[in-house]
């Protein structure tokens, strides 16, 4: 199927890629492709992003649950639910949806279907039979309409019909489960994810929390998210730190009030982590911004 979609190979997500709203179409089709890239960040976006997946193998690491998502299946991710793609070799179409473009369209229809407000899996064969892959080409197709009312208006029959097919997919259980889910690591990253700009957060903290041993919290928060406590801890807050700088605040102040109470241990790890210096980083910010 010829797809009218921007292609995108192994890109390289970053939290501030990840939490930048959509361009003015509100409205936006691409396709991925990885065969270097395993790994997403742990991020949310502030928009509505649906992944068809199209070939390969792919996970998902959601609240303590792990998602595989198939060929020909349909991942809905809502606004603000934080998580953490795994590939191996891996092809998908992509449809992201401000969520105000969104919620107008289906309230001007008239009868707004609610839409799905946690991570789902939509099976392949009802993913197939409403033609939810062809919805998505043509919203692909939509971006190049020249008349920017009638490409509006494309983009919200088709979002209709999109949100009107998913509710018929959900209403006859046509929802994959997770692959595996632990009440425990849930419960782990909802903490982390409130208090990692704490500095006295670690592990032994974590399990004192969770009322388990540290040796059994860490065997089965890898076992879950693929990651350590710690890295995972560490990601959060240095997102964090690059969401500060990249707002103007200072570097020191920036690495304080997100937990790292060693400024020299940050700046190794944050060179470590992304191959440039915290002023690096802020420089070439400063670049791309310049006219």
């Amino acid at each position: 199927m010829e797809s009218h979609a921007l292609s995108y190979a192994d890109q390289n997500l970053t939290q501030e890629l990840a939490a930048r709203r959509l361009p003015w179409d509100k409205v936006v089709v691409g396709w991925y492709t990885n065969r270097q890239v395993r790994q997403s960040v742990t991020h949310a976006h502030p928009y509505h992003e649906y992944i068809y997946m199209v070939s390969g193998r792919a996970w998902y690491h959601v609240d303590g649950s792990r998602y595989e998502l198939r060929p020909g299946e349909l991942l809905l991710i809502p606004p603000g639910t934080v998580h953490t793609g795994y590939y191996d070799t891996y092809d998908r179409l992509i449809l992201q949806v401000d969520d105000g473009f969104w919620h107008q369209s289906l309230e001007g229809a008239g009868a707004a279907p609610a839409l799905p407000d946690r991570l789902l899996i939509l099976h392949r064969e009802p993913v197939e039979n409403w033609g939810i892959r062809e919805l998505m080409e043509r919203a692909a197709a939509a971006a190049g309409m020249a008349n920017e009312s009638e490409k509006e208006l494309m983009y919200r029959c088709l979002l209709i019909q999109l949100a009107l097919s998913i509710r018929q997919i959900i209403a006859a259980d046509g929802v994959a489960p997770p692959a595996a889910t632990s009440p425990l690591v849930a419960r782990a990253v909802a903490y982390l994810q409130a208090h990692y700009r704490d500095p006295g957060l670690n592990v032994n903290e974590l399990a004192r929390h969770t009322y388990v041993s540290r040796e059994h919290l860490s065997r089965v928060f890898r076992a879950y998210t693929s990651r350590s406590v710690h890295d995972y801890l560490t990601e959060l807050r240095m997102q964090s730190c690059r969401r500060d700088i990249a707002a103007g605040k200072r570097i020191l102040d920036a690495c304080l009030e997100n937990g790292f109470s060693d400024y020299s241990s940050f700046l190794k790890s944050f060179r470590k982590r992304y191959g440039i210096s915290p002023q690096e980083y802020r420089a070439r910010l400063r670049t791309a911004l310049q006219p």
